[in-house]
């Protein structure tokens, strides 16, 4: 015991190295002194280093999954494809093969966008409607509205480029958020009133009137509920509009696929008791 006592005090362990006396090599002699403990730690807790850290995996990939499992599910559901009866397009579709969308048989009728404000028709709209004419499915043209532009000036754009003669269903006036953000609602409907009541003067009938579900009930509902009403909501809420109107045509979904389509294309279903012969021209 004295003995060793003795080589502590003096700094002699057995086995251990002394420091140099050159000062200028003590960094590579405690550099060596600190691997050579990191490689006798690892040897002794390696086995529990390895456990605990699978340990931590498992543990956060159990909790990952919990944690998605339990997230809420998204409210906007899109109804399953089957339960179109039309589809409605515009440039954005890109190039469509109408040979092939006519040989699905649940389309009966296919809207094409035709013109946009007082100045703007669709760059796709001639090629569109000749040639889903041409495959054999009922046509008819679509307006998109704002309350910006005068009733007039967008009524002359429309007729200038869609010829009655080619429109196998009722004209389409689009009146969504977009286009008329901040409208009140007394122009808006004053504005819209103008065009639909020209657009009888011209094609002999009252337009079909699309717009989103929020903006109708918001603007639009519930005096004009006493015309056709196409309406936008995503998912599989039916949608209700205000003053206990009626919806015709239901837009339940907007990443439809059809073949002849690249696109995603807008899905829409007749509403009870609606058919093909109600918005024929």
């Amino acid at each position: 015991m004295a003995k060793g006592h003795s080589q502590r005090r003096h700094g002699r362990r057995p086995g251990r190295q002394q420091r140099p006396a050159d000062v200028t090599a003590w960094p590579a002699w405690y550099w060596g002194r600190v691997r050579r403990w990191c490689r006798r730690w690892w040897r002794r807790w390696r086995p529990g280093v390895v456990a605990l850290a699978v340990a931590l995996l498992l543990a956060g990939g159990v909790g990952a999954l919990k944690h998605f499992r339990h997230q809420p599910r998204p409210s906007r559901v899109t109804v399953h494809s089957s339960d179109y009866n039309g589809i409605d397009v515009s440039k954005h579709q890109g190039r469509i093969d109408w040979e092939r969308v006519a040989a699905d048989k649940k389309i009966q009728f296919v809207y094409i966008k035709a013109t946009e404000g007082a100045t703007h028709v669709d760059k796709a709209y001639e090629r569109n409607i000749a040639q889903a004419r041409r495959a054999g499915l009922k046509v008819g043209s679509y307006h998109f509205f704002t309350s910006y532009k005068s009733a007039r000036a967008q009524f002359d754009n429309f007729k200038r480029y869609v010829d009655k003669d080619e429109q196998d269903l009722l004209p389409m006036v689009d009146v969504e958020e977009a286009g008329n953000r901040g409208a009140r609602r007394s122009v808006l409907q004053a504005h819209l009133q103008e065009f639909m009541d020209l657009v009888r003067g011209e094609y002999g009938k009252y337009p079909l009137l699309y717009s989103q579900y929020k903006f109708y009930n918001t603007l639009l509902a519930p005096e004009f509920n006493r015309y056709y009403i196409f309406i936008a909501r995503y998912g599989s809420t039916e949608p209700v509009l205000r003053g206990g109107g009626k919806y015709n045509i239901w837009q339940y979904s907007e990443r439809g696929r059809i073949d002849g389509i690249n696109e995603a294309v807008d899905l829409n279903r007749f509403g009870s008791g609606t058919t093909l012969d109600d918005i024929l021209l």
